[in-house]
């Protein structure tokens, strides 16, 4: 047998043992990226799954008062949320008279505040107030919001946040779902969000509200951070009501 004939033959089986090696091999088909408007509703779902969480918010631009004679302006909340009904909040606030805090908790219903002056215990009366626990209300909070709440959302990208890798997505939040969690603070019109979401476990991470009253010089921005994800949180009633 001439020699290019043995040398074709040799060509000829080794191809066709490539090929069948290549034909038992797995396929690997790329996870797909959800859509955004699939993110943010993971991101609500993972967000309300956990029993407890710690957050802070930061009030800048346009002062948002606190009381209606428009004494006292919120600059910021730090607080924790134990599920199913308990929340503990303290607001900085700022008037004339220099900087204060007041506490707030929030349990079984009933809703506790400090005095800013006299720094006392009172019970409050539904409504009376701002509530922090209504910002996660599973029926209309921010866990909702992120499900059905969110218009023309959009993925900005995959960002670092405190060496985390997270969703960075933005849209529109219509101003009476976030009035009706604010008390009215937040939500003079259409609020514009930026939301970003651990890509890992599509818990919150951080959300930026930002709201342009039609009168307002400049738009309030609100800055919230979320950490501490079911970590213990003790709430008790600190007065008998």
């Amino acid at each position: 047998m001439p020699r290019y004939v043995h040398v074709m033959l040799l060509i000829t089986a080794v191809a066709l043992f490539l090929a069948g090696c290549g034909a038992g091999a797995p396929t690997v088909t790329p996870t797909p990226t959800p859509t955004p408007a699939e993110i943010g509703a993971r991101a609500g779902q993972a967000t309300s799954a956990a029993q407890s969480l710690a957050f802070s918010i930061a009030v800048t631009g346009q002062p948002v008062y606190s009381d209606p004679s428009r004494v006292f302006v919120i600059t910021s909340i730090e607080g924790a949320l134990q599920r199913p009904d308990g929340a503990l909040a303290t607001l900085r606030l700022r008037s004339a008279a220099g900087v204060s805090e007041v506490r707030t908790v929030s349990l079984a219903g009933k809703q506790y505040l400090t005095n800013p002056l006299t720094r006392a215990w009172q019970c409050l009366a539904p409504g009376q107030a701002f509530d922090v626990a209504i910002l996660f209300d599973p029926q209309k909070g921010i866990e909702r919001l992120l499900q059905d709440g969110i218009e023309n959302i959009t993925l900005i990208g995959e960002e670092d946040l405190d060496g985390r890798p997270t969703y960075h997505l933005r849209g529109t939040i219509p101003g009476q779902r976030l009035a009706e969690i604010s008390s009215g603070l937040i939500g003079a019109t259409a609020v514009t969000a930026d939301i970003w979401a651990d890509r890992g476990t599509f818990r919150l991470a951080k959300i930026v509200l930002v709201d342009q009253a039609p009168d307002a010089q400049e738009p309030t921005t609100w800055t919230l951070l979320f950490s501490a994800y079911d970590q213990p949180v003790d709430i008790r009633a600190p007065i008998e009501c």
